[in-house]
């Protein structure tokens, strides 16, 4: 699972945000509705995307606009993706709206 040229450099090019606003909630298609949904971290130079369950990890986005890049490819992955604000809780933990 490859990530080609075109792939890689969209992937890349988006920023973490700075306003820590905006999150991609992400589960395996295959899976079924049951599977484990988790938060996305990042997503590795060989196309793997990784999860996290830390506030402190998450990359967050400015806006639904920088989110829908990393979407569409976790989509043409299938995965199912859902854009959420992300806040922060006790001890790290994550609370999604």
């Amino acid at each position: 699972m490859e990530l080609t040229p075109k792939e890689k450099e969209e992937v890349l090019s988006v920023d973490p945000s700075t306003q820590q606003t905006f999150c991609i909630f992400y589960w395996k298609i295959s899976d079924g509705p049951s599977s484990d949904k988790k938060i996305l971290r990042r997503i590795n130079s060989n196309g793997v995307p990784i999860s996290t369950k830390k506030y402190s990890e998450v990359f967050f986005y400015n806006d639904v606009r920088h989110a829908l890049i990393h979407s569409r490819y976790l989509i043409s992955r299938d995965y199912d993706v859902t854009i959420r604000k992300c806040n922060k809780t006790s001890n790290d933990k994550i609370w999604l709206m």
